[in-house]
């Protein structure tokens, strides 16, 4: 998800923020470009192979 998009999950932009500043401090992002493998075999979209 978007960092941007945080705010609005947690009801509170200042605390997505804070929580954000935290967890990328001393980390890296890695973006990926590609389908998601999780996305095509997710239960809630009916595509799983059950």
């Amino acid at each position: 998800m978007e960092f941007s998009k945080w705010g609005t999950i947690l009801g509170d932009d200042k605390l997505a923020a804070a929580m954000i500043d935290r967890i990328v401090h001393h980390g890296r992002l890695i973006e990926f470009g590609g389908p998601s493998r999780r996305m095509d075999a997710a239960l809630m979209l009916g595509k799983a192979n059950v």
